[in-house]
């Protein structure tokens, strides 16, 4: 996965002088049982919160220490990467700017090597979420990455509509300090349900 760096990992750190990008990149693992949407979409949720400083430490580990340099200097590049940009619209309702409808252009040169097979970026702009599947035609055909965006929008609907009937629910990466298992936290939302339906304050 890619982030832009600038989450609030460190207190006292000013960056609100700097520009560019503070890129962060790191391998994920996300294991899933496939029990249900509910259940895949909680599992996701908490195994990427369970990663450490939004995964700085790995690049601090694969490319600054000289010992995570030999242990994992040998380690395949990610065939994939997934850069989630966020909601523009939060960023530019109230400052007066607007999101430019027409294509920027090629981020870099058709001559370039890939870092890597298949990168997807995602960003909201006026409430849609946009995808962009960038790939080689060298190693894909496009029907390939068409019909595997189209399995994506199909999956990603089901979790859309699981989210408009579900009723909200937590797990235990909402409460880090309790130290809760997921079982453990259902039964006390059980609980709670059942005194706030007997009209028990």
């Amino acid at each position: 996965m890619e982030g832009h760096g600038r989450e609030e990992i460190f207190t006292g750190v000013d960056v609100s002088r700097t520009v560019g990008w503070f890129t962060t990149i790191y391998p994920v693992y996300v294991e899933l049982e496939g029990k249900s949407p509910a259940e895949d979409l909680k599992r996701t949720k908490d195994q990427l919160r369970e990663i450490p400083w939004h995964g700085l430490g790995y690049g601090v580990l694969r490319y600054l220490s000289q010992e995570g340099k030999k242990r994992l200097a040998h380690l395949p590049p990610a065939d994939i990467l997934f850069n989630y940009l966020g909601q523009f619209d939060q960023v530019l309702q109230d400052n007066g700017w607007q999101h430019a409808a027409e294509a920027m252009g090629a981020p870099r040169s058709r001559l370039g090597d890939r870092t890597h097979i298949l990168e997807i970026t995602s960003h909201v702009v006026q409430g849609c979420l946009h995808t962009d599947w960038h790939y080689s035609r060298n190693l894909h055909r496009e029907s390939t990455i068409r019909q595997l965006a189209a399995d994506y929008q199909t999956e990603l609907q089901i979790l859309i509509d699981h989210c408009r009937s579900a009723e909200p629910t937590h797990t235990p990466s909402d409460f880090p300090l309790a130290r809760l298992s997921q079982n453990q936290l259902e039964q006390i939302e059980s609980r709670r349900k059942r005194i706030s339906s007997a009209g028990i304050e």
